[in-house]
């Protein structure tokens, strides 16, 4: 009887590969730890993005509260305010108007120079809110100079900040102490400014004073000072017309063009020294 004897190396290699279902298990951990790894890069990025954009709104805010704090640091004396408040569709909007303000900008390249600023709340078609700066060439509000062109198109306008979810803007007045969202008293500025900002549907409502130092109005000074002096300097009686003047010892400068009196001064001193000097010499006793 005849046997055949088993095919050892045909054992070892089907022994020594692998299955169907371990290379497709295989692939599957090894698609699965591929999109583990774009999975953490991709969220890593996204949290990256989301850094930079937080950072970039924060600098915005402060940019804008800073500009509203030099601005109100800045304010002369004898600067108009106006703020006017009116609603709109979904909300309250604001003009918040500032006149006799120096203020100097390029434009194009342009050098100009503002009379009037306007800060103002303009409404989105989708309701946010857009901070805009207007700059006039002319006077817009009535004052104690201008009576002021209400129908002034503005040369400049910026946007400052967008898509706000809401801005609200009121003054304090100085002598009520009440808070107030309307102010058209030309001949005194509010103590306060405050802004209630949203910037965004899920944040908080941030809160910003603003305090208005209070200055001297130039042209208060310009009418005190000629209502003391109403006819101006006085001039001196006898300054400037040719009085003399007396010096003890029977010296006498006469008037008119100084250099010439202290010439005739020089001359009778001179003269006087030198004949007091002979007449001592000469009446002297001998030396002995």
């Amino acid at each position: 009887m005849i046997r055949k004897r088993p095919n050892v190396s045909a054992n070892r290699l089907q022994r020594g590969g692998f299955t169907l279902l371990e290379i497709v298990i295989a692939l599957g951990l090894m698609g699965m730890l591929v999109g583990m790894i774009f999975r953490v890069a991709q969220s890593s990025m996204k949290l990256s993005q989301a850094v930079v954009e937080t950072q970039n709104e924060t600098m915005e805010q402060n940019s804008f509260f800073n500009l509203l704090k030099n601005h109100f640091e800045q304010i002369p004396g004898n600067a108009v305010m106006r703020l006017e408040s009116y609603e709109a569709r979904n909300r309250t909007l604001f003009t918040l108007t500032f006149q006799n303000v120096p203020m100097s900008f390029n434009w194009g390249d342009v050098p100009m120079t503002a009379e009037a600023v306007q800060l103002a709340t303009v409404e989105q078609r989708d309701g946010f809110v857009d901070i805009v700066l207007r700059f006039y060439d002319v006077e817009i509000l009535e004052d104690s100079d201008s009576t002021g062109d209400a129908d002034a198109e503005p040369v400049a306008e910026i946007t400052l900040v967008e898509n706000m979810w809401m801005c609200d803007c009121e003054v304090v007045d100085g002598r009520t102490m009440e808070p107030t969202t309307v102010w058209d008293n030309n001949g005194q500025l509010p103590l306060q400014v405050k802004f209630y900002c949203r910037f965004s549907s899920t944040a908080d409502i941030v809160q910003q004073t603003f305090w208005v130092v209070p200055k001297q109005n130039p042209e208060v000074i310009m009418r005190q000072i000629i209502q003391q002096n109403p006819g101006g300097p006085q001039a001196q009686p006898g300054a400037g017309q040719g009085g003399g003047i007396d010096i003890p010892g029977g010296v006498q400068i006469p008037g008119g063009n100084g250099g010439g009196g202290g010439g005739g001064g020089r001359g009778q001193g001179g003269q006087g020294g030198r004949g007091n000097g002979g007449d001592g010499g000469r009446g002297g006793p001998p030396g002995g």
